[in-house]
């Protein structure tokens, strides 16, 4: 489902999704796990700049805590 959003939310600028890293315990609280995606971001149109990026993955951070109250690590 997480990679679902990601991809829906980023849109045609993701051109990959890949869950590298499953983690559970520790600080993190029961039942709570963190996971860890390595995100390609491609155009077709044209090389993207940081500010395309970021505002794609501001799109994206703000679905994953709307539809299921994911938070970014930090």
């Amino acid at each position: 489902k997480v990679q679902d959003l990601i991809r829906q939310a980023g849109g045609k600028l993701v051109s990959e999704v890949r869950l590298f890293d499953v983690y559970r315990g520790g600080s993190l609280g029961v039942g709570m796990k963190s996971l860890a995606f390595r995100l390609t971001f491609q155009s077709q149109d044209k090389t993207l700049t940081d500010k395309d990026v970021a505002g794609v993955r501001g799109r994206i951070l703000k679905r994953l805590e709307q539809e299921i109250n994911a938070r970014l690590r930090g």
